[in-house]
């Protein structure tokens, strides 16, 4: 009995022993801590609109923010406005130099709408063979290519060299300015992440991280850091002109941001004046990510204005709800369109477009309400033109087809902050084998320059000339003359087929303030001729102005041109962009 006591003892001993160096070699495992340690080596942060490198010296942060326009990319280099600068051996910032064989590893942040690239290196790492050993592949512009059959078990980073994904990555794909390729297949188990290239990612290959692309066409499975595949949304904006009166307008679409399925919309809003439904509905297709290539089309019974160029309709109802003033003139128009828009290269766009609709003429209401009008009245649709024909626009059918090109390097979040142009053309062609009853070629093409002259000082030039010839509707007419146009001159004073503007603003700020002065001056020439004669006298106008922000501007203009009937005239823009 003894025996069997002491037999059973040891066999609990020897249990208990047995489970305890279990647990111990459980905690010992749970309280392991790699000894390799890291420090950062450089920081990139970006968003849709701006990026920003930053760099830790010691206690001191150093960084540097400029949008995405003033990233310049080059055969041997790439700057960011004139401090920053990656070369083919590391990047160049504040007189030192941040080697790419430095890197070691790399970590993808997310903070509300941006993102941080943070670069990391080993501390006292100067052994460049055992880095590239950990498996990371770095370029600045080699094409890096993972083959099918490949296994990439470190980071893969470029400056602005293409990356095409075949194989397996096992951790990050961190390409700055060039473009990220997944092929049906590939296997990405980290993040992907450009600031300003594509990130282009075939259907069935798969990534366990997050796409993340600075670029607005940029990134095929998920656009603008979003999460979600799919998204919904739900909007709601609010018209008020002299035909429409107030015009609550509502808008729902679906939008597939892998851009496998069409994109859909559907809006509409009640017309209380003209006591009818206004809407649309509409469906886009990406057919290339690569390079946008997108086909649409969309159905509607809509307000039209012609006056786009000169006012927005957001601004415009600003004027008509504060002070019975409303810019614009109106037609309806109800029918259909289709498009094909292809971006080539960034800043570039390419638009052709068919338009098919039935027009009818519309009475404004002169006794519309506003908040300081007072006794005054709303003006009659179209009445800059005398003797305006009803018949040019009621009940009849106008088909055309348009081709436009827009390049744009202005930064459309802060225009002003730096030099820029933004130019565009289009040419529309109607006839009667459309379906027209007009038969007309109208073209357009227009030129801004944004010139930064120093830190405190901007020129702004635009030039617009328009022409056409044939039989058109009124409301395809060019007029000039006042808001938007020759400030100097009544609202439409002029109507033509033919003309010519320059816009001059030389705008100064007040150093740590809001506020800027601005001297103006317009020239331009109308005429209804084949071209312009001496008979088509020369318009002038001159003025100044004074800007709260960048929305709020208040001018006072006059004309050059004679010396009577030849007052002043005082204009106000709530969102006002040259």
């Amino acid at each position: 009995m003894i025996a069997s006591t002491k037999g059973f003892c040891c066999v609990v001993a020897l249990g208990f022993l047995l489970v305890s160096s279990l647990f111990a070699t459980e905690k010992k495992y749970r309280d392991y801590q790699s000894q390799a340690k890291y420090e950062h080596l450089f920081e990139i942060k970006f968003d849709h609109k701006t990026v920003t490198v930053l760099v830790h010296e010691g206690e001191t942060e150093l960084k540097y923010t400029l949008p995405h326009s003033r990233v310049s990319i080059e055969a041997e280099a790439v700057t960011i406005g004139d401090s920053i600068i990656f070369k083919r051996d590391g990047l160049y910032f504040q007189g030192r130099t941040y080697r790419y064989d430095s890197i070691s590893d790399a970590q993808i942040l997310q903070s509300d709408e941006s993102v941080t690239i943070i670069f990391k290196k080993r501390d006292n790492d100067s052994d460049r063979p055992s880095r590239l050993k950990r498996g990371n592949l770095i370029s600045f512009d080699r094409s890096l290519v993972v083959e099918d059959d490949e296994f990439v078990r470190g980071l893969i980073f470029s400056v602005k060299g293409d990356i095409q994904i075949y194989g397996e990555v096992n951790k990050d794909i961190v390409n700055l300015f060039g473009d990220v390729f997944l092929a049906p297949g590939a296997v990405a188990r980290g993040d992907v992440a450009t600031v300003t290239g594509s990130i282009d990612v075939a259907s069935d290959a798969s990534v366990y991280g997050e796409l993340f692309s600075g670029s607005e066409e940029g990134g095929s499975r998920v656009h603008h850091f979003r999460k979600k595949l799919k998204s919904a949304s739900l909007s709601a904006t609010f018209f008020y002109n002299r035909v429409d009166g107030a015009l609550p307008f509502g808008r729902i679409g679906f939008k597939d941001l892998d851009s496998l399925l069409p994109s859909v919309w559907v809006s509409g809003g009640y017309a209380f004046e003209s006591e009818c439904w206004r809407y649309s509905l509409g469906l886009e297709q990406t057919l290339w990510r690569k390079k946008p290539l997108v086909i649409g089309g969309e159905f509607y019974q809509r307000l039209a204005s012609e006056d786009d160029w000169i006012i927005s309709a957001k601004e415009n109802t600003l004027f008509a709800l504060l002070a019975t003033e409303d810019f614009r003139d109106y037609y309806e128009a109800e029918g259909g369109t289709a498009y094909l828009n292809f971006k080539p290269v960034d800043n570039l766009t390419f638009e052709t477009r068919f338009r098919s609709e039935e027009t009818n003429w519309l009475s404004a209401q002169p006794h519309l309400w506003s908040l300081f009008g007072g006794n005054k009245l709303f003006r009659k649709n179209f009445s800059s033109i005398t003797g305006v024909s009803r018949n040019e626009i009621d009940t009849t059918s106008n088909a055309s087809l348009s081709v436009g090109l827009n390049w744009n390097t202005v930064d459309p979040e802060d225009p002003f902050s730096h030099s820029g142009w933004h130019c565009d053309g289009t040419i529309e062609w109607s006839h009667p084998d459309f379906g027209s009853d007009f038969d007309y070629r109208r073209y357009t093409m227009s030129a801004r320059r944004y010139q930064k002259v120093h830190r405190h000082a901007m020129l702004l030039l635009r030039g617009i000339f328009g022409g056409s010839d044939g039989y058109m509707p009124v409301y395809k007419q060019f007029f000039l003359g006042g808001i938007g146009s020759l400030h100097g001159y009544k609202y439409k004073e002029y109507m033509g087929t033919r003309f010519w503007m320059v816009n001059t603003e030389y705008r100064i700020d007040f150093p740590r303030s809001d506020l800027r002065s601005c001297i103006l001056w317009d020239v331009g020439q109308i005429t209804n001729n084949n071209k312009f004669t001496s008979n088509d006298d020369i318009k002038h106008s001159i003025g100044i102005a004074l800007l709260l922000g960048d929305n709020l501007r208040v001018s006072m203009s006059k004309r050059l041109d004679r010396s009577y009937n030849d007052e002043p005239r005082f204009h106000v823009r709530f969102d006002h962009l040259f």
